[in-house]
């Protein structure tokens, strides 16, 4: 660390352009609120606006803040590449954009937390967890068969030697209060680091796919060095230590008796009594894994992303048509990429005439139709006249939406990690019975994590019949 090197990072590190800007405090008070306060990942443009006026309206009240500028264009200043506070995006199962914080506003974050006064300084904590890790390092870097064998069997002894000291005294040696704060406390300030930490990952995975996008709009590239450049650098990224620690994790967060074992153990943990009544209202880690999945999904659709970009790549069964779609989108793209850093205002065209244009509000909504009218009259074969009514009765069923069934899948998992399709059921009726019923079954088989078992469920559709029935049993899953 030298002078050019701390002056080039107090120029472009938009963490510290932050602490050296005017309105810091403003910045920071309001992206605390919107993702901090309630650890939300992700916020939606309409609460962080109505945050930020709120805000704005009683600083102005008060004089502290002069001037008329609206939330909405502070948003999109913080936004923009040359503030970079936050990140602004379309969410796919949402009608406006959404916010999340930037890997560098994390790090101010974290280090404005660590300025703060603590209760609770684990210094022996700390220490018995440094000199913990190095006996693990040490200890999982030998080779040799027997010294492994040798730290094993003194670390037999030693558990042997602590039950027979339980068993003569009949005391069991526990932590004090201040062990357990100050060990709690340590862990809420592990679990904010790591959600920070998720965010440089995302980061990475982001940027080695716009450096595909971009390289692919460069006329110039065969399509064979982009699908090398792609392969090497997914390779690249799955080999990094970022990338397998990532997916090593993503692993253990997967592996379901794991995630149970640790919800169990944080709800015994905030039960205690010993603890400090200021740790215990931080519900971080009750959160912790909702948040985690989040996160990590967000990384693996970034990396979703890079396969897609070389899929595209790949695909050669193009019509002439598409071809010249997609050479007119190339071009858009590589110019959208050239123009990427100019100011939002910036002219880019100058037309001679006058643009018509057209409204899509002047169009009219579609709805899907109360009935589908398949035309004519319903014939059947001979001998299945019994069937007929049943058959009628099928076609006048309302069209199964199948995306309104997945909506509903997700809604019942924001809150949690699992549901039946009972309990799927009872917060959702189905309009079409039994087959509405199937619809979930056959997402089930084929969307996700989700799991049928061989075991069956009875339901009760609570229609004009007294019928239940036998249906596999289906969990639906967020992981």
């Amino acid at each position: 660390m030298n002078y050019t090197e701390l002056k080039l990072q107090f120029e472009q590190s938009p963490a510290l352009r932050l602490l050296r800007a005017e309105n810091v405090s403003l910045v920071l008070t309001v992206l605390f609120a919107a993702f901090k306060r309630e650890h939300r990942p992700v916020v939606l443009e309409s609460r962080l606006r109505a945050l930020l006026e709120a805000e704005l309206e009683e600083l102005r009240d008060a004089a502290h803040i002069v001037g008329g500028k609206a939330a909405k264009d502070y948003l999109l200043e913080w936004a923009d590449n040359e503030h970079n506070y936050v990140r602004r995006f379309q969410p796919p199962d949402a009608d406006e954009p959404a916010y999340e914080l930037t890997s560098d506003l994390e790090r101010v974050f974290q280090w404005l937390e660590s300025l703060r006064p603590r209760g609770h300084v684990g210094t022996e904590s700390k220490f018995k967890s440094l000199a913990n890790l190095l006996v693990e390092i040490v200890e999982n870097s030998t080779r040799e068969p027997n010294v492994r064998i040798q730290q094993l069997r003194a670390e037999q002894i030693r558990l042997q030697r602590q039950i027979e000291v339980i068993e003569q005294v009949g005391v069991v040696p526990i932590y004090n209060a201040t062990q357990i704060n100050e060990r709690f406390a340590n862990l809420l300030e592990t679990a904010r680091q790591l959600l920070g930490d998720f965010r440089e990952v995302e980061h990475h995975f982001r940027k080695v796919t716009e450096d595909i996008v971009v390289r692919r709009a460069d006329a110039s590239a065969t399509r064979g060095v982009i699908v090398g450049q792609t392969l090497d650098a997914h390779e690249k990224l799955r080999e990094s230590s970022q990338g397998q620690s990532f997916y090593a994790f993503w692993d253990f967060l997967l592996a379901s008796e794991r995630r149970r074992e640790f919800g169990a153990l944080v709800e015994k943990a905030y039960a205690l009594p010993e603890l400090d009544e200021e740790l215990r209202a931080d519900a971080l880690l009750s959160r912790l894994q909702v948040h985690l999945r989040a996160e990590g999904s967000k990384v693996l659709t970034s990396n979703e992303r890079l396969v897609a970009q070389l899929r595209r790549i790949l695909d050669i069964r193009e019509s002439a048509e598409r071809r010249e779609v997609g050479r007119l989108l190339q071009e858009i793209k590589a110019l959208a990429h050239e123009s990427r850093h100019l100011p939002a205002n910036s002219e880019l065209l100058e037309l001679d005439g006058p643009i018509v244009t057209g409204s899509l509000m002047s169009k009219a909504q579609w709805s899907p139709p109360e009935r589908i009218d398949f035309g004519g009259e319903l014939e059947v074969d001979s001998g299945a006249d019994d069937y007929k009514s049943v058959l009628e009765a099928f076609l006048l069923l309302h069209p199964v939406d199948f995306d309104q069934l997945r909506s509903n899948i997700r809604k019942c998992l924001e809150g949690q990690v699992q549901v039946s399709l009972p309990e799927l059921l009872e917060v959702y009726p189905p309009r079409n019975g039994i087959l509405e019923v199937l619809a979930y079954v056959v997402i089930a088989e084929s969307d996700g994590p989700h799991v049928i078992f061989e075991e069956f469920d009875l339901i009760d559709l609570h229609d004009l019949t007294d019928r239940r029935y036998r249906v596999p049993r289906v969990i639906f899953s967020n992981t």
